[in-house]
């Protein structure tokens, strides 16, 4: 009966522990914790200050925005106004840290490798210029000939804390604020010929200009070295009846600064009243570097153009005005 009473007692306490440490793990089951990761608006505001007031007309109503994880793999994109990502797009983010390219995009240019923040360019598109294919040289066989950017402004953000918000108004306590610092990105080529002789002679020109860049690093805004290209340009009378002929046109810049063994090579083919082709290829690097503004966002080139027709010849020489003095000649 003792031994009964024993194994009795036991077997009742066994009973009644399992039953707590059940009750225990069932309370913990329903009572562990759990983080919830926090999510906030974001507002990213473009900053225009950089941008010289003379090119603020210029600046485009609609950019695209690329935003990024942290690690630099595309997150999201976005089509934005000049003035940014507002906090009525209601775009939220989980806390942590991202990253961010601002650009605008037109018919001439388009962004490429944005699958990551590291790798994202803006190229220019390619394009024809049939003049061009009987006068390349053998070092022009690795330019490829592409369209003028245009107007081109961007910026980016390298690490953006969401949760670190920079609070500007007292109701953005839980708003994570960002500014863009956005800056031009292509240079103003301008081509000037002052006309003496027989200039009625010239009916058209065809021109493009060789030993620029096609394409600038989305991160820094530079241009990327080992892509030159060919763009070209027209060349046309100047309006007020002048016996000026001249051209404008936009770069993201110029190879030529950055590798020395690369060349500015101008491509001209006159066509005459006549009838006759003039074509001509000539240097004109020097006069690049020495025309450029102490900014670098100003090329200005400069020469005197005379025409001469000699027994049924056309003769065209040009006499450089900026940098060296250089002669074209033309049959």
């Amino acid at each position: 009966m003792k031994n009964r009473s024993i194994y009795g007692c036991v077997s009742a306490w066994l009973g009644i522990m399992s039953v707590v440490v059940a009750g225990l793990a069932f309370s913990g089951c329903n009572k562990r914790p759990y983080t919830r990761i926090k999510q906030l608006p974001i507002e990213v505001r473009l900053d225009w200050n950089g941008v010289a007031e003379a090119d603020q007309e210029q600046t485009p109503s609609r950019l695209k925005m690329f935003l990024f994880q942290e690690d630099g793999t595309l997150r999201a994109q976005y089509d934005i106004p000049q003035e940014g990502l507002l906090r009525n797009e209601k775009v939220l983010l989980n806390v942590g840290v991202y990253r961010a390219i601002v650009v605008n995009v037109n018919d001439n240019v388009e962004v490429q490798n944005a699958d990551k923040f590291e790798t994202a360019q803006l190229v220019a598109k390619p394009t024809s210029a049939p003049f061009l294919t009987d006068m390349f040289s053998k070092a022009d066989d690795r330019n490829e000939v592409v369209c003028q950017p245009g107007w081109i402004f961007s910026g980016s953000l390298p690490e953006m804390k969401v949760g670190d918000p920079i609070t500007f108004e007292s109701d953005t306590a839980d708003v994570s604020i960002f500014l863009v610092p956005m800056a031009r990105r292509m240079k103003t080529v301008h081509l000037k010929f002052t006309v003496t002789g027989i200039g009625s002679e010239i009916r058209s020109v065809a021109a493009a200009l060789g030993g620029i860049a096609s394409r600038i690093d989305l991160t820094s805004g530079e241009i990327m070295g080992g892509c030159q290209a060919i763009s070209p340009l027209a060349l046309t009378y100047a309006s007020d009846g002048t016996a000026v002929l001249e051209g404008t046109m936009l770069i993201f810049g110029n190879e030529a600064e950055i590798e020395d063994a690369l060349r500015n090579n101008l491509y001209l083919q006159f066509e005459t009243v006549s009838g006759r082709t003039v074509s001509m290829v000539e240097d004109i690097t020097d006069q690049m570097k020495k025309g450029s503004s102490a900014g670098g966002s100003q090329v200005q080139v400069e020469g005197n153009l005379d025409v001469r027709v000699n027994a049924g010849m056309v003769t065209i020489v040009i006499t450089w005005t900026t940098g060296t003095e250089e002669n074209l000649e033309g049959v």
